[in-house]
């Protein structure tokens, strides 16, 4: 099969991300041609991708010598310590310089293998293949390789482009519905903070997920690069335009990170961008109709029950993660503020004095709206 293919630019360089349904073939046979000379290629693959990384790692390892390293792709493995484990394990397989780094999996295995690939002889090549539906349709669309410290989520990490991304989407119909579902909320924030015209576009696609499974990952794929692509061509390391795609991430990042990976990514954000929007609506003045637009789209997504998810939350982690958010020095923050991406009475970022799409929000405020989209009693920090 022939792969369909869409370029983007990632700091000046341009990037191919090829793509198809079932075609794992055409897909490993890329990755090989991008092994070029190469004399060993360093294949990090999540143990739940094995599957499907069998057949690629057979085309590689005709070509070149292939290490293989199997990662648990587990919130706790999001490391320092798992980056260096893996670095160590490169150099006493002789992966050496001008070598290749296939990482294959989710988001996770993704900023793992590409902070790996960054470090390893400071600069290693590096070639995505993603497998499941928030690094398909996002992450593997950024410079940003990042693993969390104790701290916080992606508080440690660099700026490192792939030189290939590549991906059989039929790879996704093996994640179970639920989880394709909430994997699909960077979507739904895309829609949301950038791309208001691409909405019957995202229902479609996730309506078609069901009986037309082929249409609707093709259309999701295509949301995920259309929405992304102008942007990291003109702010690639997401520092000023771009960093609208943090909308949802704040409290989602704490929820995530406060969880230990017991709510994944996707559903984070999609609970953030309500607590974002509850806020905007609050301050800044988003009108109701975008508020049940927001809702519209996020119970596509057929979120847990929030009081029955929410019951064991813990604000004070919430809240202490929340003062370690890595947006955290873009604009004047108080003590007791955190930088957010909201929206204004027109449906689009605010954005601070010095043009960044980021708003200093006072805590309070913050722990008053969480409860809210929680179903929480009280108001606030304090009743926790």
């Amino acid at each position: 099969m022939t792969l369909s293919e869409r370029t983007l630019t990632l700091d000046g360089a341009r990037v191919p991300y090829r793509y198809g349904i079932d075609c794992a073939a055409a897909v490993a046979q890329s990755v090989e041609a991008e092994c070029g000379g190469s004399g060993s290629v360093l294949f990090v693959v999540d143990r739940h991708a094995l599957p499907h990384a069998e057949p690629v790692m057979r085309r590689l390892a005709g070509r070149a010598r292939l290490e293989r390293f199997v990662l648990d792709a587990v919130e706790p493995r999001k490391t320092l310590a798992a980056v260096q484990e893996i670095l160590e394990f490169a150099v006493e397989r002789r992966v050496r310089r001008g070598s290749l780094v296939v990482a294959m999996g989710g988001g996770l295995v993704g900023n793992v293998a590409g902070l790996t690939a960054a470090l390893l002889y400071r600069g290693t090549r590096l070639v995505h293949l993603p497998t499941t539906p928030v690094a398909a349709f996002d992450s593997v669309l950024s410079l940003k390789q990042g693993v969390n410290l104790s701290g916080g989520k992606n508080l440690c990490g660099t700026y490192f482009p792939p030189s290939l991304i590549a991906c059989d989407l039929g790879w996704l119909r093996s994640v179970p519905h639920p989880q394709m579902l909430t994997g699909l909320a960077e979507m739904a924030k895309n829609v949301l903070i950038a791309m208001p015209r691409l909405e019957d576009q995202f229902v479609g696609a996730v309506k078609a997920l069901v009986d037309r499974p082929t249409d609707g990952l093709l259309d999701l794929l295509d949301i995920g690069i259309t929405a992304k692509a102008s942007y990291l061509e003109t702010d690639p390391r997401e520092r000023r335009q771009a960093l609208i795609f943090e909308y949802g991430h704040t409290v989602g990042h704490a929820l995530e990170f406060t969880s230990r990976g017991g709510m994944g990514h996707g559903e984070a954000v999609a609970w953030g961008m309500l607590v974002a929007a509850t806020i905007s609506a609050t301050a800044y003045g988003l009108p109701d109709r975008e508020l049940d637009r927001h809702r519209f789209l996020v119970s596509l997504l057929e979120l847990p029950d929030p009081a029955r998810r929410f019951h064991a939350l813990d604000l004070a982690a919430v809240r202490a993660v929340l003062a370690m958010d890595n947006k955290r020095g873009y604009i004047r923050c108080a003590q007791h503020e955190i930088p957010m991406v909201l929206l204004g009475a027109d449906g689009r970022p605010v954005s601070a004095p010095d043009g960044h799409p980021l708003v200093a929000v006072p805590e309070a405020i913050v722990g008053t709206a969480l409860r809210a989209v929680a179903g929480r009693a009280g108001t606030g920090w304090e009743a926790s």
